[in-house]
């Protein structure tokens, strides 16, 4: 699957993009962790600590997937 801008960007600039979402999604994570109500766990941002584990797991498996790849050609 290509990104709509992916003719665009070069190899090295594809790394950079999945590690700043990788950067996000684990910031966006601890943001959510932190707002998580312990005290009352019932009501707590459970999709959002979920997306952002299976975002950082997507583009890990991405960025594998692009090595595997590259050193393959």
């Amino acid at each position: 699957m290509k990104l709509f801008f992916s003719k665009h960007l070069t190899p090295m600039k594809r790394f950079y993009f999945t590690y700043f979402i990788i950067i996000a999604a684990t910031v966006l994570l601890i943001v959510n962790i932190y707002n998580l109500d312990f005290n009352n766990i019932n009501n707590g941002p459970f999709s959002g600590i979920i997306s952002n584990i299976l975002i950082i797991i997507a583009m890990i498996l991405t960025m594998r997937d692009k090595k595997k790849r590259d050193s393959k050609n």
